[in-house]
């Protein structure tokens, strides 16, 4: 028993039904649907199993042989795949792939000859699709993080010879590899030797997939590493052996012996590093071109920032002009704010009010003009030796109108 075939394979009741003709849907919709999907979910798992998408009728009945019964129905549940769109023949997946002339030989051939239907070669889609998303899944795990950072680019036979756990014909990889062509995860290109090469889409690019002569010469370099590694690795082997046959003739005291294979160590050696400074080298190369890559990338995401950045200033009315504009608007806003606010903060002056400054002139004046009076009319000196004034002395006039002129200032004031 198959490893992919369902627990019911063992149960003989459950066989005896499912092995039966299949009735119509109308008469038995319950039977119909439960052997359709059986079988349906069956030949997925065998394509899967078989790491084969492609089969024909004969094959299916090889592979769905229980003892000595072969499935009564499965011509039905085909013809129902194929009404799904589920299955189609392989031709016609090579007419969609190959060109208008491709497309007329093969319609010349089917209705020359015209086609076998036990023999007729059939491709089941699901099948290819599943594939498809494990191979960019191997992709994704083993390559996309290379340490020379251009794991998108490979050949054709080194990722076939990672998917044969998945894909055993290179008929049915082939397939897969043009069902990601046509969703656009990769392309296939050629080198100038004409070797196959494919080119996964960068993560995160929008741009379609292209295949370019860098990405030929990318393979180029990785052949001529992978060389080199193997070479050094044999040349590390002969320098291990020269030195044991170098100690062992020194113990059996076969110098010149010993001093031959000394010789030939350190030639080895040296070719050894030569050649690790040749690998170092390409590896530098290839990181110098994946930088260059990277280095694109983020130029062009600079102009798209750029665009952006210019498209968001126009939508907002934004302008160098137009800020200069406003700068000055401001600037000559704040003068004039300026120019009130000194005018808000002087003292207000009322034109027939007399300041205090001039009182105190008024007073000095006034002052200097009593001190001359003063001088220029003395009293008279008294008649009594002890400085007292008689009783019929009338005050000092002058002096009281002095005295009322400056109340009179005061109550002004």
């Amino acid at each position: 028993m198959a490893s992919y075939l369902r627990e019911e394979w063992l149960d003989d009741v459950k066989m005896n039904g499912l092995m039966s003709v299949i009735k119509e849907r109308p008469v038995n919709k319950v039977d119909y649907d439960r052997k359709m999907r059986f079988w349906t979910e069956t030949i997925f798992d065998s394509c899967v199993g078989e790491r084969n998408a492609v089969f024909d009728f004969l094959t299916l009945k090889k592979r769905f042989r229980r003892k000595d019964r072969i499935p009564a129905s499965l011509n039905v549940v085909l013809d129902e795949l194929k009404r799904r769109g589920e299955v189609i023949t392989v031709g016609e997946w090579k007419d969609k792939h190959s060109g208008w002339v491709g497309w007329g030989l093969a319609k010349t051939r089917s209705w020359m000859f015209g086609s076998s239907s036990d023999s007729e070669q059939l491709l089941h889609l699901p099948t290819v699709k599943k594939m498809g998303q494990e191979l960019l899944n191997i992709y994704d795990e083993e390559l996309r993080s290379e340490v020379d950072c251009t794991g998108e680019v490979i050949s054709f036979d080194d990722m076939f010879e990672r998917a044969k756990r998945l894909i055993s014909t290179t008929e049915t990889f082939n397939i897969v590899l043009e069902h990601l062509s046509d969703i656009g995860e990769l392309t296939v290109g050629t080198t100038k030797h004409g070797e196959k090469v494919l080119k996964f889409k960068d993560n995160g690019s929008e741009d379609p997939v292209k295949f370019t002569e860098t990405d030929a010469s990318l393979v180029d370099i990785r052949k001529a590493m992978t060389k080199l590694d193997r070479e050094i690795e044999q040349l590390e082997q002969k320098v291990k052996k020269y030195d044991e046959q170098c100690r062992s003739a020194l113990r059996s005291g076969e110098k010149g012996r010993a001093q031959n294979f000394l010789r030939q160590r350190k030639r080895a050696e040296k070719d050894v590093a030569d050649k690790d400074a040749q690998y170092q080298k390409l590896l530098t190369m290839l990181h110098q071109i994946s930088a260059a890559k990277n280095n694109k990338d983020v130029l062009k995401a600079y102009q798209s920032g750029t665009a952006a950045f210019k498209a968001t200033l126009a939508r907002q009315g934004l302008s160098p002009d137009k800020i200069h504009e406003t700068m000055d608007d401001v600037a000559n806003s704040m003068d004039e704010y300026k120019e009130i606010e000194e005018a808000i903060s002087s003292p207000f002056i009322d034109a027939n009010r007399t300041t205090d400054a001039d009182l105190e002139r008024e007073l000095d004046e006034l002052l200097s003009e009593s001190k001359k009076d003063e001088s220029m009319h003395l009293p008279e000196a008294p008649t009594n030796r002890f400085g007292l004034f008689d009783k019929d002395v009338t005050p000092d006039t002058d002096a009281d109108q002095l005295e009322q002129r400056l109340a009179r200032l005061r109550q002004a004031v």
